[in-house]
């Protein structure tokens, strides 16, 4: 038998400048007319064979040719996050695949399994009785931005695990690039029956790999990884790319559009102007983007919005009925005000950043020496 066609894996690492985000690119389009309908039991065959950790697999020699089978184990770890440390392939004229891994496959297994029982987990800690579709993915945006740090130290050394790469790096160890948020996501989702698609592009002219979801029968995308602050800020989300609809996502990023279902509809584009968010007493309270970090604040459903403050404020908190705020207007100094913004006072001299509520104690980082203060709220 003749050995035809060789395909690698290679980690092709990029900087996204504006956003710190890099890309691990496991899988790229370079055959979008291949539909997996057209080539079910090549497609079915390989990704069990993956699934498995086998060393071996087959494709039907009679329903795709030989060019197409880069593109359809590409496509095959694309769609299937629990797909864990591929890294090569190679393929012969008969049909013959074999599979190589980055880790040993003892190990990939074990990961694996505690990857599984670990998605239980999150589920069950962030879905709650009564949610919508649209409760749903918010959690699993918040959750990956608060428990998720971007791997950028590795990038810093071009040494970037295979585990930052997997859902498992970023559900398990916390840590990832922006294919271990997008995989991440795109398994949670596929848990809990939301159509959702990886998405893999490039961003600010960095690879790059973000999600599209469907709610109630429109498409939006969700840019996870350039909503979770780098360096990592404890307790902070944006939501600039929850979300969005294709016009939003031109801005910076770029994609085969004609891959993927387009995603038209602006319902939630209200919540991309937020840059830092505290739901409150059915309200979003929030730093508005486009007017560089004022306090707002809108209903859950997009209406009534009004500004709360004439403060610019990145960073603030909510205790009771009272905003713990740095004012940037005042040199980022600690003030409170009321939530309805009236009462404004000044409680510091300190350049205060990274504000988090814990209980009754108000948590926030002096800027110039890096300590972490406490606030006792009475």
């Amino acid at each position: 038998m003749r050995k035809i066609f060789i395909f690698f894996t290679f980690l092709f690492i990029t900087l996204s400048f504006a956003s710190y985000s890099i890309t691990v690119k496991a899988a790229s389009n370079e055959n979008p007319g291949l539909k997996t309908t057209v080539v079910a039991d090549s497609y079915n065959s390989i990704r069990s064979s993956l699934l498995k950790n086998e060393r071996t697999g087959q494709f039907d020699s009679a329903e795709v040719s030989y060019t197409q089978v880069d593109a359809l184990i590409q496509k095959v770890v694309r769609e299937n996050p629990e797909i864990l440390y591929f890294d090569s392939a190679m393929s012969w004229s008969n049909g013959d695949i074999e599979f190589s891994y980055s880790l040993p496959v003892s190990t990939i297994k074990k990961n694996k399994a505690a990857l599984s029982k670990e998605v239980d987990k999150v589920l069950a800690q962030i879905i709650k009785p009564g949610f919508t579709n649209f409760d749903k993915v918010k959690a699993i945006h918040d959750y990956l931005v608060l428990n998720v740090a971007y791997d950028y130290k590795n990038f810093q050394n071009n040494t970037i695990p295979s585990d930052s790469i997997t859902a498992y790096g970023a559900l398990i160890k916390g840590v990832a690039v922006c294919d271990g948020y997008t995989k991440a996501a795109q398994l949670l989702l596929d848990r809990l029956g939301i159509e959702n698609y990886y998405v893999d592009g490039y961003g600010n002219g960095g690879q790059h790999s973000w999600n599209l979801v469907n709610l109630n029968g429109q498409y939006y995308f969700m840019d996870i990884t350039w909503d979770d602050p780098v360096p990592n800020v404890k307790g902070t989300i944006s939501y600039k790319y929850f979300l969005a609809s294709a016009d939003q996502l031109r801005k910076d990023h770029k994609w085969n559009e004609a891959d993927w279902p387009i995603a038209k509809s602006k319902t939630y584009s209200f919540l991309n102007d937020f840059g830092s968010m505290i739901e409150f007493k059915g309200h979003y309270y929030y730093s508005s983007i486009s007017d560089k970090d004022t306090l707002y604040r809108v209903k859950k459903d997009g209406k009534s919005k009004q500004k709360v403050n004439n403060v610019k404020a990145p960073y603030f908190a909510i205790i009771d009925d009272w905003i713990y705020f740095s004012n940037y207007s005042k040199g980022g100094f600690l003030y409170k005000m009321k939530i309805d913004g009236s009462k404004p006072q000044q409680l510091n001299s300190i350049h205060s950043v990274n504000l988090v509520a814990v209980n009754n104690q108000l948590h926030y980082t002096d800027s110039k020496t890096k300590k972490v203060l406490k606030l006792t709220i009475k």
